[in-house]
């Protein structure tokens, strides 16, 4: 069975409140109880060590009258009063006893007797005099000539002690009852309104949905561990709102941009099928939607290339590649359609580096750079390409005396189908789709793609991809 976090936290509370109580009324309970017997033990020992020189006479013989405990604190100053006195001749048989004992006496057990007759004091608990538990201690008399003439036992009621302990186990059990009922009651409490703020997240996040994700979680307390979940919740929130923003306008524009050349491929084709005797005007017809149709191809292509790098990120191939290799092979591709389109084109600076990635893909981004470049540059421009390295980093730009990018253009040009000139695009032939697909190939590879930019002066495209190995002097 699945308790919920509030029932836990009160009972670890309440557990480890118990077992503090527990354990401190033990070590309560043993230090005041050695500090009883230490006391009763001293004064038993005091007492036990008056007797040993008043009972004895200089000959060695016993001084024990009738009533001798009352004549010794009348007499000598030995207070004997509640204590038991017992004296025992060398074979252990009781030869006197206080007065308070009458009919009772001390026993005495074989291990204190050897003890005794071995000139040993010892120290021990007896139960079985009278209703209280007797503290005794036992300590022989030897002389030198003689050896053990006698035993003195000293015993003093625990009663007091017993009452004591009796009325702290009832205090101590009932004071962690009522700790514990009152401990359990709070810590109940308490989770309570420590988990408040968690049952208003989890009520929030469940009307969270696809419709309404531009709600967020309030957070009161941003620095506790309460705050922080809300703070990281409410991002998560935040990157799935723009996920879904994302492939909402991703499937729009994906829509729109298909519709077109469909629509128009459609109307050609019925216009034809109505001038079937006008071979030119359906010649012309075809030719109108053979580009329509290259150009749905060319947008299902980056489509698809898009989609299989989203999948494919973590698992690229990584090689080798000479990236001064990849931007010659580049510009020979380009090199005619640059002539034909009336732009210079060259290598302004080249250095052999060599990074690490998919050859296809690296090949791929600086084709679609230097495409984008040649596109948006009118007849008469010029486009540069240079290649080095900064802070273990391979450097490529590409760069075009074009159109230019207005500012408010620059932050979303990386983004999907989005076009600065949609109507200079259709002329070109872009769909928005080249400059994303560069961006998702330099992330994919640990590098960046960065554009600057001034309207009628053209632009700088700069891709960072980090170096495989110091390249070669």
């Amino acid at each position: 069975m699945a308790f919920s976090i509030r029932t836990r936290l009160t009972f670890w509370y309440v557990t480890l409140l118990t077992i503090s109580l527990v354990a401190f009324g033990a070590t309560f309970s043993y230090s005041l109880l050695k500090i009883f017997m230490n006391r009763t033990d001293n004064q038993i020992s005091s007492v036990a060590n008056m007797m040993v020189h008043t009972v004895i006479k200089p000959s060695g013989q016993l001084f024990l009258p009738r009533d001798f405990d009352i004549i010794l604190e009348r007499f000598f100053g030995i207070r004997t009063a509640g204590n038991y006195i017992q004296v025992l001749d060398p074979h252990g048989q009781p030869v006197a006893k206080s007065s308070n004992l009458e009919a009772l006496s001390l026993p005495i057990t074989g291990d204190t007797y050897n003890a005794a007759v071995n000139g040993a004091t010892t120290f021990e608990i007896i139960r079985n005099v009278g209703r209280y538990p007797v503290r005794v201690v036992t300590k022989p008399i030897l002389l030198k000539q003689k050896g053990l003439v006698a035993i003195v036992q000293v015993g003093s009621s625990l009663e007091g002690m017993d009452e004591i302990f009796h009325s702290l186990a009832y205090i101590f059990i009932l004071g962690i009852i009522a700790s514990i009922v009152i401990a359990s009651a709070v810590g109940w409490f308490l989770a309570k309104k420590a988990l408040k703020p968690v049952a208003e997240i989890t009520k929030l996040a469940r009307k969270i949905g696809a419709e309404n994700l531009n709600e967020r979680i309030n957070v009161t307390t941003a620095q506790d561990e309460i705050g922080r979940l809300a703070s990281t919740i409410n991002d998560m929130i935040g990157r799935l709102e723009k996920s879904f923003k994302q492939i909402k306008q991703f499937t729009a524009d994906a829509s729109h941009e298909l519709k077109t050349p469909l629509t128009i491929l459609k109307g050609e084709m019925e216009i034809a099928l109505r001038s079937k005797d006008n071979m030119e005007y359906m010649r012309e017809a075809l030719k109108s939607s053979l580009e329509e149709i290259d150009r749905m191809n060319y947008i299902v292509r980056n489509l698809l290339d898009l989609a299989k790098m989203d999948v494919e990120k973590e698992s690229l191939p990584r090689e080798p590649v000479n990236l001064e290799k990849v931007l010659k092979e580049r510009l020979d591709h380009f090199k005619r359609l640059a002539l034909d389109s009336g732009i210079q084109m060259y290598i302004l600076k080249s250095s052999p580096v060599v990074v690490y990635g998919d050859s296809v893909r690296i090949s791929q981004l600086m084709f679609n750079l230097i495409d984008n470049a040649i596109k948006y540059t009118p007849r008469g421009g010029a486009v540069e390409l240079s290649l080095g390295e900064e802070d273990s980093r391979a450097v490529v730009k590409v760069k075009d005396t074009g159109v230019g990018i207005a500012k408010e253009d620059i932050p979303y040009l990386f983004d999907r189908f989005y076009r600065v000139d949609k109507a200079r695009s259709r002329d070109v032939g872009g769909a928005g789709l080249g400059l994303s697909i560069c961006k998702e190939i330099a992330e994919s590879h640990g590098g960046s793609l960065e554009v600057a930019s001034e309207v009628g002066k053209g632009s700088v495209f700069t891709a960072r991809l980090p170096l495989a190995a110091p390249s070669p002097a």
